[in-house]
């Protein structure tokens, strides 16, 4: 039975390796500078720089967030580096099986772990990035209605309000492309923006929803109304955000 085993999971490790090996000589043979020039695209602003093939919330998106985390541009590789990152893990964790002498059947879990392990790290780093995003919704949305009394023009009212928002934070950007979307593809682009708001917080995309009312129908009096629904949304975002941190607590305690 061991020698059954030993027999499936060396040929494992070897392949694991040569997958390894493959993706580090394919990156290798691409010009440093042009990694180097997309990396720093993809962190002055990684909302804005997505091709279009990767829409914000899609699998390769997220896979370009996670890696990009560690230093990595993987743009039109996200599959590849995806499968080098749980073979390179599942093969370490062969060989620490290995060089503890566990027995073999520990082996086969390897694979299985870092499947796991990685798809959750990929996983987490998405949720930050909605929940960084959620944490600045009640904010802009104060600004904006406070605003909007003052300046009636909903497109200057939002880089007006978005102004007020952490400069690093990943609202700000966010609702710069809104702007910039609503002016030059109007309701394409609101459309493009709503489906891009649901995948990252359902407050998010009901705030967006108010904001193309406003786009759409404008007037003093929708103004004050769109006020209220500003209002209320923020109280309920900033206790969903104490509901949060409290649960945060209690979980590390």
């Amino acid at each position: 039975m061991t020698l059954s085993l030993q027999s499936i999971l060396y040929p494992l490790s070897a392949l694991c390796a040569a997958v390894i090996m493959y993706s580090l000589v394919g990156w290798l043979l691409k010009r440093p500078s042009a990694y180097a020039r997309a990396l720093e695209d993809f962190a002055l602003d990684p909302l804005a720089n997505q091709p279009a093939e990767a829409p914000l919330g899609s699998p390769a998106y997220k896979l370009r967030l996670a890696f990009a985390g560690f230093g990595l541009q993987v743009h039109g590789r996200e599959k590849r580096y995806h499968y080098l990152a749980i073979s390179a893990l599942a093969l370490m964790l062969i060989l620490v099986s290995a060089l503890l002498a566990l027995p073999p059947l520990f082996w086969l879990g390897g694979p299985v772990v870092s499947y796991f392990v990685i798809n959750n790290l990929v996983d987490g780093s998405w949720d930050r990035l909605c929940r960084e995003m959620e944490k600045e919704i009640p904010a802009f949305l104060m600004n904006l209605a406070s605003v909007i009394q003052l300046n009636p023009n909903l497109l200057q009212a939002l880089e007006d309000a978005a102004l007020s928002l952490d400069p690093q934070g990943k609202l700000r950007p966010w609702i710069g492309r809104l702007a910039t979307k609503l002016q030059a593809h109007g309701r394409q682009g609101l459309d493009e923006m709503q489906a891009e708001a649901q995948a990252i917080s359902p407050s998010l995309a009901l705030v967006l929803v108010e904001i193309g009312r406003l786009w759409e129908t404008g007037g003093p009096g929708f103004a004050h109304s769109f006020q209220l629904v500003s209002e209320n949304l923020s109280g309920i975002q900033e206790g969903r955000m104490k509901a949060y941190a409290r649960a945060g607590g209690a979980w590390y305690w």
